[in-house]
Order: structure tokens, then C-alpha cells, then sequence
């Protein structure tokens, strides 16, 4: 008998092994997608491919509008400039404010988590930082983008 689990050495340990490779690739990745770096890689892929839906997933507008400076804001209401920021994701050519997403480096930027867990400070480029929030399905959105 030849087959795959027949008498061949090590036939068994190697789909075993195989198993738990998969399993931890997969737990791993369930894992990964509820750390904040998840959250900010998603978001920038979202603002570099135009796509607002998934901007919103990961980001808290109501919250980013209402931690802009008024520099930014320029007196405008909340709600006009949150469509205004969805908006702007959408567009391909146009991205002022969020012009500097493009480069942030995702990867290798320092993420500081409070004790509690529940939110969290990255530096995302030279001059931005981004704060993040966990909610209760353990997801972290963006909820500030401060630029010096």
C-alpha cells in the first residue's frame, strides 16, 4: 500500500505539519487583522485606490473633522467637511488633506498602545501622527490625524 498515508517515512508527520502551518498562517492573519497597523495599512490602500467605503470602515470622520485645526476647517460645519474629506477619497486627482498618507510608512512606524489597550498612537511619517481607538469588535479606526 502506496498511498498518501501508506509506508511512506513521514508520510503522516508531513500532512500534519502541512495542518499546522495553514492553521497558524490562518490564526495568525485573524490575529494581525485586529492590531492598529492593520487598520492604518487598510486606510491608506483605501486612499491610494479611491475608495471611501473602505476609508470609513477604518476611520472615525466624525471624529477626524472634529480634531481638524481651524486652518483646515476654515469655520465650515462638521457634516460639510466630512463630505467634503469622503469626497476627496474618492476622487483620484484630488487629495489636499490626505495628500501625505501616500506616504506613510505603515510597516515600520512606531505604534505606542496605552495599557488599558484601547487606544493607540502611531507615527506614521516625519510630521503626522495618527491616533487610533479599539472598538468593542476589536477593530481599531482612526479617530485623529495631527500634522505639525
Amino acid at each position: 500500500m502506496t498511498g498518501q498515508f501508506g509506508n511512506q517515512r513521514g508520510g503522516a508527520a508531513r500532512w500534519f505539519l502541512i495542518i499546522i502551518i495553514i492553521a497558524a498562517a490562518f490564526f495568525g492573519y485573524q490575529y494581525f487583522k485586529k492590531t492598529p497597523r492593520y487598520a492604518l495599512i487598510q486606510f491608506k490602500k483605501a486612499i491610494l485606490f479611491s475608495s471611501a467605503e473602505t476609508a470609513q470602515r477604518y476611520a472615525d470622520f466624525d471624529s477626524i473633522v472634529r480634531s481638524l485645526p481651524e486652518s483646515i476647517t476654515m469655520g465650515q460645519p462638521d457634516e460639510a467637511m466630512k463630505k467634503r474629506l469622503i469626497y476627496e477619497i474618492d476622487s483620484p486627482h484630488e487629495k489636499s488633506y490626505f495628500a501625505t498618507v501616500k506616504g506613510w510608512s505603515v510597516i515600520r512606524c512606531p505604534i505606542t498602545v496605552t495599557a488599558e489597550q484601547n487606544s493607540a498612537t502611531a507615527q506614521t511619517a516625519e510630521n503626522t501622527s495618527v491616533t487610533l481607538q479599539r472598538l468593542d469588535n476589536e477593530q481599531w479606526v482612526i479617530v485623529a490625524i495631527e500634522t505639525q
